[in-house]
């Protein structure tokens, strides 16, 4: 494939913006690095890893399920998801030991080295340097990818497996070979985007240079993912129990109508009004070039698949349909692309061949659009809402210890799925889902609540026997409870 558009001035700039934009997330994720995991996404998923690398090391591989397990938080080994994950955190914990630094290195330098993966993938697709920068910025300047894309969503394996097979249709080098596999190997094994868009890249390659060895590498390294998910299914929780768990995420309480009208809401919770029009040109592009559409129809159809099927993980989540960032970045290359062409066009009609100035009003023009989406993010303000709230109730737990004699974390639902409360506390969680849960907790535990959600049955005065508070959340005694329940007297 011919990467047309791209001057050696074009590349060597390219990759100095590429550079930038990693040293700008690098710094503007800094602080959210350093916070204690609390009640945020990244809390509850990073909490979790936090408990299978404790298990595996203090429970030995067989008996912690090679590290699906996540007791105390549940005695079920936890295999809904491919392990790749968990095996890193594993390997990290090797060499580095166990820490809040450790867990959150994966999925920080993961977040990362998505940038120049990215911008490396554009290449491959023959589109141009600068282009190809333009298009990784227009994803990074996005809220949705701001807060999400340090999290270790699976982006990276799936960029790196499309490139490498788009890669060994270029030339098929022993090199080349060896990283379609391995990069097929571990996207399968990463996620389950993986395992639904290797077959249909597979099939790609296949059409491209029918069974050869491409082939065969990229199918052996899919093939043997595939068995790793199987086996790790099999030896934890069991197909019975991820079947179930599917079960829960098939379809719902709430029609389409609402559901569409949900994911419309998270759209615009998470992307601005520039990304939201400009996406839409960017998916007739990515169809329209010749270059991309392949790639781009996968991606979507895989999308689509995910918030359809499994379709109650979209209706809760706001980051369940984040993949959809990945199947526009090539319609927005190819949109830059043309707009650059188009330009390149102009200015050699008024001023000749004058490169030079070409590259720098390219240049100018990338770097003044970029700052200005950046800008209209609001990095602060996102940080404040998804990260520094939420970690306030990280801070409270590790401020104080449970009773004595408590066995289970106690918590309303409105803190949801606290891994980070069990690995804090040691203690599996048990959920006050109803005043008639109250009953059964001991005077002397505590329990943690959120001040701007507590239960309807709660009286807001409780505040005034806090064991402890920090920001909207507070730890409150068994006793106290019972006391401030509404329709007692005091």
């Amino acid at each position: 494939m011919s990467q047309i558009g791209a001057t050696p001035v074009d590349v060597r700039v390219a990759r100095w913006l590429v550079a930038a934009l990693v040293a700008f997330l690098a710094v503007s994720w800094w602080p959210g690095f350093v916070l204690p995991l609390g009640d945020s996404h990244e809390g509850r998923v990073l909490g979790q890893f936090s408990l299978h690398v404790a298990n595996f090391w203090e429970l030995g591989p067989w008996a912690s399920s090679f590290g699906a397990s996540w007791e105390p938080f549940s005695e079920v080994p936890y295999t809904h998801h491919p392990p790749l994950l968990t095996f890193l955190h594993l390997l990290t914990s090797t060499f580095a030991g166990q820490g809040l630094t450790q867990v959150k290195s994966i999925s920080y330098l993961a977040g990362l080295a998505t940038i120049p993966a990215l911008w490396w993938l554009g290449r491959r697709l023959g589109l141009g340097a600068l282009p190809a920068f333009g298009a990784v910025a227009a994803l990074v300047a996005t809220p949705w990818w701001w807060v999400y894309g340090r999290l270790g969503l699976g982006l990276l394996p799936n960029v790196i497996m499309i490139g490498a097979l788009w890669a060994v249709v270029e030339e098929s080098t022993p090199r080349r070979l060896r990283l379609a596999a391995a990069a097929s190997f571990a996207a399968v094994a990463a996620s389950w985007h993986g395992v639904f868009l290797a077959p249909l890249l597979l099939l790609w390659l296949w059409r491209r240079r029918g069974c050869d060895r491409a082939v065969i590498a990229a199918g052996v390294g899919m093939i043997a993912g595939g068995l790793v998910i199987l086996i790790w299914v099999a030896q934890g929780g069991g197909f019975g129990e991820w079947g179930d768990h599917l079960g829960t995420r098939v379809g719902g309480d709430w029609g389409w109508g609402e559901f569409l009208s949900r994911q419309w809401r998270f759209a615009r919770g998470l992307l601005p009004t520039w990304y939201l029009v400009a996406a839409v040109l960017a998916l007739v592009a990515g169809l329209a070039d010749i270059r991309t559409r392949f790639v781009t129809g996968a991606l979507i159809a895989m999308v689509v698949v995910f918030s359809l099927v499994p379709a109650d993980g979209a209706w809760i989540h706001d980051y369940w349909n984040f993949p959809v960032l990945l199947a526009l970045f090539p319609g927005f290359a190819v949109l830059i692309d043309w707009t650059s062409r188009w330009a390149a066009h102009q200015w050699k009609r008024g001023f000749g061949d004058r490169l030079a100035g070409l590259v720098r009003l390219k240049v100018v023009v990338l770097i003044s659009v970029v700052a200005a989406a950046l800008l209209v993010m609001d990095p602060i303000g996102h940080h404040d809402r998804y990260f520094v709230d939420p970690a306030q109730a990280g801070e409270l737990v590790a401020a104080v210890d449970p009773s004595p004699d408590q066995v289970a974390a106690w918590y309303a639902p409105q803190v949801p799925w606290p891994t980070w409360i069990a690995h804090a506390w040691e203690l599996p969680p048990a959920a006050l889902a109803g005043v008639g849960e109250l009953a059964t907790v001991p005077d002397d535990d505590l329990v943690v609540l959120r001040l701007d959600r507590l239960p309807a049955w709660l009286d807001p005065a409780v505040i005034a026997e806090a064991h402890a508070v920090a920001g909207r959340y507070v730890v409150v005694r068994g006793d106290h409870l019972r006391l401030y329940k509404l329709g007692v007297d005091r």
